[in-house]
């Protein structure tokens, strides 16, 4: 989309959703606001998971059960109770909408959630937050071309702005890196981002999403676009999600972050293709993490001495200055 009809999308959400956006962002206005650097490099080392709702998440399900331990699961709304049924606790789990489903795909599971923090958009449903064991909370606001993120900052208290994804698969890329026109970054550097799930298309022969065979009639009604994917199967896609697959590798080459693609029936190939098991089976030197992180503290307070130093040398010098030229 070119800017004229992202800023006439921005308008049209907005106008439609403002009054529940801000209902939601009021109550989220009770939590504590922490900051998202509080994860600064913790993932150095490491390969994180991120786990969409496409068909292939379910065709990798027993590989994810036998390396999950040696990762971080990231889940989406969508794909948290599967990943639980399956006995596989994720680290993270992201939830953007304002009307997703706590019934259908939260409360079945909300007691089993003491090793998973949610990351919660303030405009997001709020039962996702009330209910749930959840280790920890943390909440975003969506970043948008008309700078609607300040008012709903402003009712949520929140200080976490986030460019906005076009859905929630695509958040959890977003919010593990933070890039954004002003700063390139990857926030949490992880070693590695290994996707599964992140499919944006479906096989003539398959499931639509995962667990789920047609996705009530998507299968069939939702073949906007055909194709061949790079093992020689055939694909469909629907607009929508192609616009998505588009936005998401364009974020990924912008700001040249290497998201490794775990399913060769995708729509795109992002950073490249990689195979699940071998990209679970990595891990290097995590305790780096810590390592940088009292680095990056020792440095601050070295930064912070100097600056002490040289305003230090200035007032020594405009006092012997001063003293010279009164005389």
């Amino acid at each position: 989309m070119n800017h004229e009809q992202i800023v006439k999308q921005s308008k049209s959400a907005y106008n439609q959703w403002c009054v529940q956006w801000r209902e939601h962002a009021k109550i989220h206005s009770q939590y504590n606001m922490k900051p998202f650097e509080n994860f600064r490099n913790s993932g150095i080392g490491k390969t994180a998971v991120l786990v969409a709702n496409g068909y292939s998440f379910e065709e990798q399900i027993e590989t994810l059960k036998k390396y999950a331990h040696n990762v971080d699961i990231i889940a989406c709304d969508k794909t948290l109770g599967h990943l639980i049924k399956a006995g596989i606790k994720p680290k993270i789990c992201v939830v953007c909408d304002a009307n997703v489903n706590y019934e259908k795909y939260l409360q079945p599971y909300e007691k089993e959630l003491n090793q998973t923090i949610l990351f919660q958009n303030v405009c997001g449903n709020p039962k996702w937050t009330t209910n749930g064991n959840w280790a920890d909370r943390y909440f975003y606001v969506n970043k948008d071309v008309m700078n609607y993120e300040k008012e709903f900052m402003e009712l949520s208290g929140c200080t976490n702005p986030v460019t906005a994804g076009t859905n929630v698969s695509n958040m959890m890329l977003v919010l593990l890196t933070q890039c954004e026109n002003e700063r390139k970054q990857n926030l949490f550097s992880y070693d590695k981002l290994a996707l599964i799930g992140f499919d944006y298309s479906w096989r003539f022969d398959g499931k639509y999403y995962a667990f789920d065979d047609d996705g009530d009639g998507k299968h069939y009604y939702m073949r906007h676009v055909y194709g061949v994917s790079q093992s020689g199967k055939i694909i469909f896609t629907s607009n929508n999600l192609n616009n998505s697959a588009s936005w998401i590798n364009l974020y990924l080459k912008t700001f040249n972050i290497k998201a490794i693609q775990c399913n060769r029936d995708a729509l795109l190939a992002f950073g490249g293709w990689g195979k699940l098991e071998e990209q679970m089976q990595y891990r290097h030197k995590p305790t780096d993490a810590g390592r940088v992180k009292n680095l990056l503290k020792e440095r601050h307070g070295l930064e912070d001495r100097l600056h002490w130093i040289n305003n230090t040398i200035k007032a020594i010098a405009k006092d012997h200055y001063l003293a010279s030229e009164s005389i």
